[in-house]
């Protein structure tokens, strides 16, 4: 599928990195996401469920819907609702260049939905020794869509699961009432 293509060109570069650096194991316990930011928070994302990274599309405005939709956009024949995570979560926005900003692509059978992170930075691979079933406070609103985190190099990598969040009711009632 097309869709895929751009996260296949990341898996196969991320695989050429690790094997010239003779770090390509084929081993169970790996784990693989699209890492990217938001808000402050570094954040991977299962790569089963981001079919596609996009660069952030020319954007129409959709009239009587919520202000964190930033719009919808034509690709390759499909229309691809757009919606502001930071704005949804209510998190501070730290990125300033908006051509940094990216496009997570969910395709699933129900929901074609377009998610606008800050940046995006490729597929990065754990180990199961690496996760912390940890996550955010409970007066982070981020935290209904993390299951755990990563911690590698000093960093903590917090897993958001775009299906909670393309279950969430919030998420889906995207028009004024």
């Amino acid at each position: 599928m097309a869709s895929n293509g751009f996260i296949e060109l990341l898996r196969l570069a991320d695989r050429g990195i690790k094997r010239k650096k003779g770090k390509l194991l084929a081993n169970a316990s790996q784990w693989q996401g699209v890492a990217f930011k938001l808000g402050g928070y570094h954040l991977v994302a299962p790569l089963g469920e981001v079919s596609e990274v996009l660069t952030l599309p020319e954007l129409t405005p959709v009239p009587l819907s919520k202000s964190w939709i930033s719009g919808i956009a034509n690709v390759r024949g499909r229309v691809l609702p757009v919606t502001n995570l930071v704005s949804f979560l209510k998190l501070e926005q730290t990125q300033q260049r908006a051509s940094e900003y990216k496009v997570l692509v969910v395709d699933k059978p129900k929901i074609f939905a377009g998610l606008q992170v800050e940046q995006v930075m490729g597929i990065y691979t754990f180990s199961q020794k690496q996760y912390e079933a940890v996550g955010l406070a409970n007066d982070v609103l981020l935290s209904a869509y993390i299951h755990g985190r990563f911690r590698q190099d000093q960093q903590e990598w917090y897993i958001f699961m775009p299906s909670l969040l393309t279950e969430d009711s919030r998420f889906l009632e995207a028009g004024l009432s």
